[in-house]
């Protein structure tokens, strides 16, 4: 396990300091899987992405069904079949869950945990969201007769786009795909990062998954750690931090 390190990224001076650290030769790990949060999409990526494949990483964007966590680690699992060597796997919000048990795919040499849940066996999103909450409340939901939810639109503004301009954060709302609820019941049948390497990204204004549980999850997995002010969008709200994080995973990974 990596040690658990702390590292504040807020712009320009902090992203020098991070460039500036060890290990920024060409990576051993060349591809990539990026791993979307629930009720959004792989697009949440895009920003990333540009800034990865600009330094020559093989990147693949997962998308998910999110009709069930099975079908959604089943969706990863195919990305992973196609990769040419190893894999760093890296995560936003729900996410976390999903590549902390397709981690365990042998080419997976590292995960990266961006705003994510970072679970142990035994634990779902509900048992940690309960454990320290926020504002992101059952009430903030609309659940369908089928289980599959949406979260308000007044609600994913304030709340999940915090820090994303009213009109960016007003679309992801209304371009929602629905997530069955169960997925957040879900509990793990193993942690991935429990014999790999990891990463931590953790939003300091996230008001979803709160801040003290997102260290807290890092601290038991002896994750790496980078703290970046911001909500918790981050793959959006800040690509250059998050994607300098990424590649100094890849770099570090073996």
């Amino acid at each position: 396990m990596t040690n658990f390190r702390t590292l504040f990224l807020s712009g320009g001076v902090a992203l020098g300091t991070m460039m500036a650290l060890p290990g920024v030769a060409a990576a051993d790990v060349q591809n990539i899987v990026l791993v979307h949060g629930g009720n959004v999409d792989g697009s949440t990526w895009r920003e990333v992405y540009d800034r990865l494949i600009a330094q020559d990483f093989n990147v693949t964007i997962s998308q998910m069904p999110m009709t069930s966590v099975e079908d959604d680690i089943a969706a990863v699992q195919r990305n992973l079949d196609v990769q040419d060597g190893p894999v760093l796997l890296v995560s936003h919000s729900y996410g976390g869950v999903i590549i902390t048990e397709a981690g365990g795919d042998p080419d997976v040499k590292g995960l990266v945990y961006v705003a994510s849940f970072q679970p142990d066996t035994g634990e779902s999103a509900n048992m940690l969201l309960a454990s320290e909450p926020t504002e992101f409340m059952a009430d903030k939901l609309r659940i369908f007769d089928d289980g599959h939810f949406l979260v308000g639109e007044e609600a994913f503004v304030s709340l999940n786009g915090n820090g994303l301009s009213e009109e960016s954060a007003r679309f992801l709302a209304r371009s929602q795909p629905m997530t069955n609820s169960a997925n957040l019941a879900h509990e793990v049948d193993a942690a991935a990062w429990s014999g790999k390497p990891s990463w931590a990204v953790i939003a300091t204004e996230d008001r979803v998954i709160a801040t003290g549980l997102q260290r807290r999850m890092a601290r038991r997995a002896g994750s790496t750690v980078v703290e970046i002010e911001n909500g918790h969008m981050l793959p959006m709200t800040s690509p250059d931090e998050v994607a300098e994080v990424i590649a100094q995973a890849a770099r570090a990974v073996k």
